[in-house]
C-alpha cells in the first residue's frame, strides 16, 4: 500500500515539471537583463593616437640592451703574464742569449752569460774568466716582476788577481735590490748589499771584513743599459762595451742616473763612508747620418772614516822591498768602492790600477760616430757585415783624494783616440765588434802611453 503511495506521488510530481517548465527556468538571466556587451560598435581598437605610436612603451629605456660588456678589452693574447709589460718582455726576449758571449782585449776576460724568461722571472747565471791571470767571478740572480715594482736577488763569489802580484782579493755576498718604475723612463732603486771580504795575505788590514751598504738610486732613460745599471743598482757582471753606438740611450737620446751609497758600522760590518756617484749620456745628431756621444761622469765621498791606527808601509808585492802605504789603506773604504780614471768605463788609454784611483774623480768622453756603410750585407766566410762606423774619440778627466787634488792640472789626464764599431751577423748570432786605439796627450808621468781596446759582444 506504502509502495503503490510513493509511485503515484512521483508521477504527481513528474507531470508538474512537464507541465509548468517556464516557471522553473525564468529565473535564469535573460540575455536582456545582461545586456551583453553587444558587440555594440566596438569601438575600432582605439588607434592609440598616432603620436604614441613611435613610443614602443617603455622600450626606448631598454633599447640600447647596456652593450654587451663591451668586451672587455679582452688581455691580449697572453703570451706572457699579464703583470709583466709586454715592453720588458721583449726586450729580454731579443736579449736572451742561450748562450751571450763577451769578450775584452787586452784585458784577457771573457764572459759568459745564461739567462731564462719564465712566465714573471727572470733566472740567470754567469760567469766571468780573466784568462790572463786566473781571476774569476760568478754570478746567480733572481728577479721577479710585479705589477708595480721588480726585486732581485743575486749572490756572487769574485775573485781578482789584478792589484799585486802572488796576491789575491776574494768577495763573497749577497743583495736585494728593488726596482719601482715610475713610468717607463723614470725608475728608482733601492739596494742592500753585503760584501765579505777575504784576502791571500792574511796581514792585509781589510783581511775578513765585512761590508754592509744601501744604496738610493734614480734613473732615467732605458732599463737595459748597463752602465747605468751599474751605478743605481748592481756595480758587478755588467757588460762593459768600449764605444757607445749600440747603447740604449734613452728617450729624447739623453740618459741619467745618480745615486747616493751609505756603509755602515751595523751587525758585522766593519767600514764607514758615504758615497755619491752620478753620469749623464747626451746623443747629438750633426746630420742626418752621423752622431756624437757625450758622457759626464762624477763621483765622491762626503765622508769616510780614517784607519786607526794608519797603516804601516810592509812589502806589498813580495820583492823584499818595503812599499809605501796605499792612498785608499788610510780610509775605511775598501778598495774596489773607489772611483777609477782609466779602463772601459773611463779614459780608455790609461789602465785601471792604484795609480789611477781615488775618492775623488771626474772625466768626460766624446765619440763621433761617421757610418762607413749601414743595411748592407757583405758576406765574408760566412760572416754579414751589415753596419760599420768610423769613430773619433776625446777625453779628460782627474782623480785623487780630496777636492783639491781633483782640480790641479798635474793630476789631469787628456786624451784621444780613433776606432770603429760594427754590426755583424754570424749564422742565427748577431756579433757587435768595437776596436779602439787610444793614446794621452797630457798625463803624469807614469800614465803616459796609449792602448789598444777590443770588446766582442755576441748575441742569439
Amino acid at each position: 500500500m506504502r509502495f503503490r503511495l510513493a509511485l503515484a506521488l512521483s508521477a504527481a510530481v513528474i507531470v508538474s515539471a512537464q507541465a509548468f517548465p517556464q516557471t522553473q527556468t525564468q529565473p535564469v538571466p535573460q540575455p536582456q537583463v545582461v545586456p551583453a556587451p553587444q558587440p555594440e560598435p566596438v569601438p575600432p581598437p582605439a588607434p592609440p593616437p598616432p603620436e604614441q605610436t613611435p613610443v614602443p612603451a617603455p622600450q626606448p629605456v631598454v633599447e640600447p640592451p647596456p652593450p654587451a660588456p663591451a668586451p672587455v678589452p679582452a688581455p691580449p693574447p697572453t703570451t706572457e703574464p699579464a703583470t709583466l709589460s709586454r715592453a720588458a718582455s721583449g726586450a729580454y726576449d731579443r736579449r736572451d742569449s742561450l748562450p751571450a758571449v763577451n769578450v775584452y782585449l787586452p784585458e784577457g776576460q771573457a764572459s759568459i752569460r745564461l739567462r731564462k724568461l719564465i712566465k714573471n722571472v727572470l733566472f740567470e747565471s754567469q760567469i766571468d774568466y780573466r784568462f790572463v791571470n786566473g781571476a774569476i767571478s760568478t754570478f746567480l740572480r733572481y728577479k721577479y716582476y710585479a705589477t708595480n715594482f721588480t726585486y732581485r736577488l743575486g749572490i756572487f763569489d769574485q775573485i781578482d788577481f789584478r792589484r799585486t802580484s802572488g796576491d789575491f782579493e776574494r768577495v763573497r755576498g749577497g743583495l736585494l735590490l728593488f726596482e719601482l718604475p715610475r713610468d717607463y723612463d723614470n725608475r728608482y732603486y733601492w739596494l742592500v748589499q753585503d760584501d765579505r771580504l777575504t784576502f791571500g795575505n792574511v796581514e792585509n788590514p781589510d783581511n775578513r771584513k765585512n761590508n754592509i751598504y744601501t744604496k738610493v738610486g734614480y734613473q732615467f732613460g732605458t732599463q737595459f743599459d748597463e752602465r747605468m745599471n751599474s751605478i743605481v743598482g748592481e756595480s758587478r757582471g755588467r757588460i762593459v762595451p768600449v764605444l757607445t753606438a749600440f747603447r740604449d740611450l734613452g728617450p729624447q737620446k739623453f740618459s741619467f742616473a745618480a745615486a747616493v751609497t751609505e756603509s755602515a758600522r751595523v751587525g758585522t760590518g766593519d767600514y764607514r763612508y758615504t758615497k755619491v756617484e752620478a753620469e749623464a749620456l747626451k746623443r747629438f745628431d750633426p746630420t742626418a747620418t752621423t752622431f756624437f756621444v757625450s758622457r759626464l761622469h762624477l763621483g765622491f765621498f762626503p765622508t769616510k772614516g780614517r784607519v786607526s791606527p794608519p797603516p804601516v808601509p810592509t812589502d806589498l808585492d813580495g820583492d823584499g822591498v818595503i812599499d809605501p802605504v796605499p792612498a785608499y789603506a788610510f780610509f775605511t773604504v775598501p778598495q774596489y768602492e773607489l772611483f777609477g780614471l782609466g779602463g772601459r768605463e773611463a779614459l780608455q788609454s790609461i789602465k785601471d790600477d792604484v795609480n789611477t784611483e781615488g775618492t775623488h774623480e771626474v772625466h768626460e768622453t766624446n765619440e763621433y760616430f761617421v757610418p762607413i756603410f749601414r743595411n748592407r750585407d757583405f758576406n765574408t766566410f760566412g760572416a754579414h757585415w751589415n753596419t760599420v762606423y768610423g769613430v773619433a774619440y776625446a777625453g779628460a778627466g782627474s782623480v785623487g783624494f780630496d777636492y783639491r787634488s781633483v782640480g790641479k792640472a798635474n793630476n789631469t789626464v787628456v786624451d784621444a783616440g780613433l776606432g770603429f764599431e760594427s754590426a755583424v751577423t754570424v749564422r742565427e748570432y748577431d756579433v757587435i765588434l768595437n776596436v779602439l786605439y787610444a793614446h794621452t796627450v797630457h798625463a803624469p808621468d807614469g800614465l803616459k802611453g796609449g792602448t789598444f781596446r777590443f770588446y766582442i759582444r755576441t748575441s742569439r
